[in-house]
């Protein structure tokens, strides 16, 4: 069994106006990966429950069983062409036309007209949702302002959460005059030299320090992802590109630890890994060292107005995380224009999954 084509999909070439398109993955690339999910052979754990090693081996063996028996790609991509219209165009970036042809000048941009949670954020307002396959920060946001362009927009307003902040970090300081407000779910702040050094004075508040202990809990103990991710996202990659059960179990003990114990179904979690087992974990796992260098997290402040909304980590496997997300508002301030702000003491990373409705109402109270 091989396949015809380099890539596992189809997409649009050659064009330079966004394009309608169906998602179309190739039945032999189903085939060969639900031939490995049947021949993953588990390793032997140590422990039954959840652990900062990783999740428990027996739960795993249950998703390898559904997605042995149960799960079925091909009414997942029906129902994605159904319920939602996808979009593509190509973006050069300036200068592309003098790198000659053989340079990786284009960049492949996926618009979906979004799903009617997302609809009722801003009702009369027309919603773009990129889905990027990008390396670097710089490129993505000169070449979002393109894609805005060339769709028209002047004006835009933008939402934004984990890869999404960076990036828009970046286009509210250098497409400010464009942007009406960034509103955003997902602040990380570290902690500057005077921070530590009003902490060693027992200067900091009670906010400060708690929001300080389970940032240092995180790097000390659950950022060994991160760590793997930036220093070795290829020697990473040769063994998840052959291994979607792997693949899966390391993206799931990534959610669960920030997800503030949100139950996914397991036709949701085959299905999450999928999407960024297609193309080819490598492109998704390299983002890390590009977004992680220490010049990407520290921004000059903006004048654009930006709402964030803040969700708690109480519910999860690691109270200790409870609040690693909860960044004080006076220190958002320090690169933020912040005219709204709103904390809740659950829901995590991706708010919007397990509390729509309140993420639908921030947003909506922000714009």
């Amino acid at each position: 069994m091989t396949l015809s084509t380099p890539l596992s999909f189809s997409f649009p070439e050659g064009i330079s106006s966004s394009h309608l398109f169906k998602i179309s993955i190739n039945p032999d690339f189903i085939s060969q990966t639900q031939a490995k999910v049947e021949t993953w052979r588990p390793p032997i754990g140590l422990w039954s429950e959840w652990t900062n090693e990783g999740p428990p081996l027996e739960q795993l063996k249950d998703i390898t069983e559904y997605w042995k028996n149960k799960y079925d790609w091909s009414s997942i991509q029906t129902r994605m062409n159904q319920e939602v219209n996808h979009y593509a165009t190509m973006i050069k970036r300036e200068g592309d036309d003098k790198r000659g042809p053989k340079s990786s000048s284009l960049w492949s941009i996926i618009l979906r007209r979004l799903s009617t949670l997302w609809l009722e954020i801003c009702q009369g307002l027309n919603l773009v949702q990129l889905q990027r396959r990008l390396f670097r920060i710089p490129t993505k946001t000169e070449r979002s302002c393109s894609l805005m362009k060339q769709l028209g927009y002047s004006k835009y307003g933008i939402v934004s959460t984990d890869l999404g902040w960076q990036i828009s970090m970046c286009m509210v300081v250098d497409v400010q005059e464009n942007i009406i407000g960034h509103m955003t779910d997902f602040f990380p702040v570290i902690p500057d030299s005077d921070d530590l050094s009003r902490k060693a004075r027992n200067e900091t508040t009670e906010e400060e320090n708690v929001y300080l202990a389970a940032f240092n809990e995180w790097f000390t103990s659950h950022s060994a992802c991160s760590e793997v991710h930036t220093q070795k996202p290829l020697a990473l990659s040769l063994a998840f590109t052959d291994s979607p059960i792997g693949f899966l179990g390391w993206m799931w003990d990534l959610m669960n630890t920030s997800f503030d114990g949100y139950k996914y179904s397991y036709e949701e979690l085959i299905t999450d890994a999928m999407i960024l087992y297609i193309p080819g974990p490598y492109r998704n796992i390299r983002l890390y060292l590009e977004s992680l260098k220490p010049d990407k997290m520290s921004f000059p402040k903006s004048t654009v107005p930006t709402g964030v909304s803040e969700w708690g980590n109480g519910n999860g496997t690691f109270p200790e995380l409870a609040s690693f997300q909860l960044a004080p508002r006076s220190w958002v301030e320090r690169s933020a224009n912040v005219a709204y702000f709103a904390r809740h003491p659950s829901g995590r990373h991706f708010p919007a999954i397990a509390h729509p409705e309140e993420w639908v109402q921030d947003a909506q109270n922000f714009f």
